[in-house]
């Protein structure tokens, strides 16, 4: 049993029933990230992700995690360019208790000053982190490269900056504006029984939302300007990220292009990784992902070498490119990659938490429960047209970017791509 129920006031309940499990979870995933920032306040809804969790009206960020785990439960959140999501796992019959307090971090917690004035350190030391994992930071240069002034160029961490300047006023009025009913879906999945998920939403989530927030939505369909950006650093490995069209959350394709990805890049048995790393020792990391947005998308390749191969891994890369643009994906690819994304939704399909993580995501950009029959039968049908159609709105290498971060090389950076 998956489906959504609609309340009053705009919140929806994504169910999926799984009498096979044990446990629940609970994910409140509403439609803000750093897609809805500007570069004054980028990186404010990962902040408040953070200060969610440190103190309610009744309880200091101690008791808080004392409390998930004296229930034996799991209490987590994550930020992403279009999303921020709080989740539990549990028993069942723990259900109630973990719903309780998600709720009471989401509509009770303080935002006390001195709190703040410590997380913000907090935060500014997950920047430096992040900065010092070249492999990420890359990924963080080839988006703001592909996206240019689109929000969705901007990083979820934020800027120091920023987040140094916020205030407990800045936090309050952008939940009151961006935490809306109508963009928000409490996903409940596990065994438990649909009237019991239903009364914990009423109970605990609904009416406590903002209604009718009038937002602007910063995810503006995004015009791609090749570009090409560098950070040269002092370090043993290059970083090379080359981004290029993908297809948006909802398109016709996105099971053709998942797939193309898992061919192209997306495992040990892919062509990149048979060639650039197997066949040729350039690299020891290569590979594709596809990250799909509201109104965009961005196919995303990584290479990590060493400073002498850069030139060869990028050559190498756009030698199998063109070989992909002119003749597609063969036959034995097409069935083998219907077989790998058929065995990963299935495999999904039996964690609680990521039943209810997807389910919520697709609900929240597409107002329909996740059906994993129709999505099988998606893929089952999906052809070698499809493919080549995708391979030639992504691979398009006249509309690529390219990042770099590492020691400078013997080539032109600028020239590579």
């Amino acid at each position: 049993m998956n489906e959504i129920y609609r309340f009053k006031s705009g919140l929806r309940l994504a169910y999926k029933y799984s009498p096979s499990v044990r446990s629940v979870g609970i994910a409140v995933m509403t439609c803000v990230g750093s897609a809805n920032e500007t570069p004054e306040n980028n990186g404010i809804s990962h902040f408040i992700e953070h200060m969610f969790f440190k103190g309610t009206k009744s309880k200091n960020s101690f008791e808080i995690v004392e409390y998930v785990d004296g229930i034996g439960a799991q209490i987590n959140a994550f930020t992403s360019k279009q999303t921020t999501c709080f989740y539990t796992l549990s028993i069942n019959t723990q259900a109630e208790n973990c719903a309780s307090i998600l709720s009471e971090i989401m509509f009770d917690s303080t935002f006390d000053e001195e709190e703040m004035k410590r997380e913000k350190g907090v935060v500014l030391e997950e920047i430096s982190m992040c900065e010092d994992d070249n492999s990420d930071l890359v990924m963080d240069v080839l988006s703001d490269c592909y996206f240019g002034k689109n929000s969705l160029g901007m990083t979820i961490l934020g800027e120091r900056k920023n987040i140094k300047s916020f205030t407990r006023d800045d936090l309050i009025n952008y939940i009151k504006k961006n935490y809306c009913a109508e963009t928000t879906v409490v996903s409940i999945a596990g065994n438990i029984e649909f009237d019991k998920a239903k009364e914990l939403v009423e109970k605990y989530f609904e009416g406590r939302f903002s209604s009718n927030c009038k937002r602007e939505w910063q995810d503006k369909e995004c015009v791609t300007v090749p570009c090409v950006k560098s950070k040269i650093k002092d370090i043993e490995q290059s970083n090379i990220a080359i981004g290029l069209p993908g297809l948006t959350y909802d398109s016709k394709l996105s099971m053709a292009e998942l797939l193309v990805n898992t061919v192209v890049g997306g495992g040990m048995s892919s062509r990149l990784f048979q060639e650039v790393r197997e066949k040729r020792g350039l690299a020891y990391n290569v590979y594709t992902y596809n990250s799909s947005y509201i109104n965009n998308g961005l196919m995303s390749l990584y290479i990590g070498t060493n400073v002498e191969s850069v030139k060869k891994s990028v050559d190498c890369t756009l030698k199998l490119i063109e070989e992909l643009r002119k003749n597609g994906l063969t036959q034995r690819e097409l069935e083998r990659g219907r077989e790998q994304l058929k065995g990963s939704y299935v495999l999904g399909q039996e964690s609680t938490g990521v039943m209810m993580r997807v389910n919520a995501k697709n609900v929240l950009f597409t107002d329909k429960p996740f059906d994993i029959d129709a999505k099988i039968k998606e893929i089952e049908n999906i052809t070698l047209a499809d493919t080549k159609a995708v391979i030639d709105f992504t691979y398009d290498m006249t509309k690529a970017s390219l990042a770099y971060i590492g020691k400078k090389p013997d080539c032109d950076i600028t020239k590579l791509i």
